[in-house]
C-alpha cells in the first residue's frame, strides 16, 4: 500500500516545481497558484484521491466540526484521511445511504472540466431553471475503479444536506481506482502530476493591430519570458522538434536560428545577438562539429542569457573553449543522451534563477525602473 503522507508531500512538490519554472505570465489555477488547503484520502480497497483548494474560494475549511487553515502565508494545511470504508461517500457527501454513481472510469488519464453533477431529485428540486448543462443520473458523479486514474476539474456538485441546498466546486480533484494505478516512486509521481498540470493550462493570446516601438519593445517582455533559443547542427531536427515539444508543456517556446528571418541590412552576427535578446535563455545541442561552436564564442563574449549545453557524451565538440565554458557560470552543461520532462524542469529552474537573478540586480541598480 502508498504511504499517503508521501505520497501528497511527493506529488504536490512536483506541481510546485513545475510550476516555480513557469513563465511569470503563465494562467494557472487559483488551486494551483495559491494553494491553501490539501486534502489527501484513501480507503480500504486501495483507492487514492488529493484535492487541492485555493486561497480565493477556499481560505480554510471545516471538516468533522474542526477548522482547517494554511500553514503559513505560502504553504497549504494539509489533512490526511485514512482508510475509510467507500472513498466516494467522503469526497461526495450525501444525505442518506443511497449510492447511485453517474459516470464509472475504469481507464487511466480521463479528465473532466467543468462538469456539473447532483441527484435528478436534488435537480428537479433546486436546478430545474438552470441554464448550464448537468448530469443527473445519480447522486455520486463518479467511481473510479482498478487501473483507472481522473482528473476533475471545477466540477460542480450540487447536494441536500441538513435540508439545505449545497452546491459544492472541487476545484482539483484526482482519484486513482487502486493500488495499480498509482505512481510509486519520485520519478513516477513527478510524471504524472505534470501530465495531470499540462491539461489544466489555458493560454491567452493578445494582438495589437497598432505599432509603435514603444509599444513595440514593452510587447516583448511576456514573449521574452516565453522564447528559448534553439542552437546546434541542423543535420537533425529530431532533437530541436523533441525540445520544443517538452518546453511547450512548461509553456515556453523554443525556436531555432534559421527560422528567424533575414533582415537586408543585418549579419549573421547581429542575428544570432537578435534572437539571443529576445530569449529567455539558450538551449545548445553540441552533438556534433556546427556553426553553433562560433556561436558558443559569441556568447562566452556576450552574456546576455543563460546558456545550457547538452552533450550525449563527456566531450565537448571541440575543447578549445571549454576551458572558458565550464568557468563561467552563465554556462551549464548537462551530460544526458535521452532527455526527458525531468531534465527540462532542471534546465527551466537553473535557467530561471539566473534570469530572476539578473532582473533584480538590473532593477536595483537602474533605479528608474521603479518610478
Amino acid at each position: 500500500m502508498v504511504d499517503l503522507e508521501d505520497f501528497i508531500k511527493n506529488y504536490y512538490r512536483s506541481l510546485k516545481d513545475i510550476i516555480d519554472v513557469l513563465p511569470d505570465t503563465s494562467n494557472l489555477l487559483p488551486c494551483l497558484e495559491n494553494t491553501s488547503i490539501i486534502i489527501g484520502f484513501t480507503d480500504k480497497k486501495g483507492k487514492l484521491a488529493i484535492q487541492l483548494f485555493s486561497r480565493e474560494k477556499n481560505k480554510e475549511i471545516e471538516i468533522n466540526g474542526k477548522v482547517v487553515k494554511p500553514k503559513s502565508e505560502n504553504t497549504p494545511g494539509i489533512v490526511h484521511i485514512k482508510d475509510v470504508d467507500i472513498l466516494e461517500r467522503i469526497i461526495f457527501p450525501q444525505k442518506n445511504d443511497d449510492f447511485i454513481v453517474s459516470m464509472s472510469f475504469g481507464e487511466n488519464h480521463i479528465v473532466l472540466d467543468g462538469l456539473a453533477f447532483s441527484s435528478k431529485e436534488f435537480n428537479d428540486k433546486y436546478w430545474k431553471d438552470v441554464k448550464f448543462y448537468r448530469n443527473c443520473a445519480g447522486n455520486i458523479p463518479f467511481t473510479v475503479t482498478g487501473k483507472g486514474a481522473v482528473l476533475a476539474i471545477n466540477i460542480l456538485y450540487g447536494v441536500e444536506l441538513n435540508g439545505k441546498s449545497n452546491e459544492i466546486l472541487f476545484e482539483y480533484l484526482k482519484v486513482y481506482g487502486g493500488d495499480e494505478a498509482i505512481p510509486k516512486t519520485k520519478k513516477e509521481i513527478f510524471n504524472n502530476a505534470f501530465q495531470d498540470f499540462y491539461k489544466t493550462i489555458h493560454n491567452d493570446k493578445k494582438k495589437s493591430s497598432n505599432w509603435s516601438f514603444t509599444d513595440f519593445i514593452a510587447g516583448l517582455e511576456a514573449p521574452v519570458q516565453k522564447n528559448a533559443l534553439l542552437l546546434g547542427s541542423y543535420s537533425s531536427d529530431t532533437d530541436f522538434e523533441k525540445m520544443k515539444e517538452l518546453l511547450s508543456k512548461f509553456g515556453y517556446t523554443g525556436f531555432l536560428l534559421k527560422d528567424s528571418p533575414d533582415l537586408p541590412i543585418q549579419s549573421n552576427l547581429e542575428k544570432l545577438l537578435a534572437a539571443i535578446i529576445c530569449s529567455a535563455f539558450v538551449i545548445v545541442f553540441d552533438y556534433e562539429a556546427s556553426g553553433h561552436i562560433a556561436e558558443l564564442g559569441n556568447m562566452l563574449q556576450f552574456r546576455f542569457r543563460p546558456v545550457v549545453i547538452i552533450r550525449k557524451e563527456n566531450k565537448p565538440t571541440t575543447s578549445f573553449i571549454e576551458d572558458q565554458i565550464l568557468t563561467d557560470d552563465n554556462f551549464k552543461v548537462i551530460i544526458e543522451p535521452n532527455i526527458d520532462q525531468l531534465n527540462v524542469l532542471n534546465i527551466l529552474k537553473w535557467a530561471r534563477t539566473k534570469v530572476t537573478g539578473k532582473k533584480e540586480k538590473y532593477n536595483k541598480i537602474n533605479y528608474w525602473r521603479n518610478k
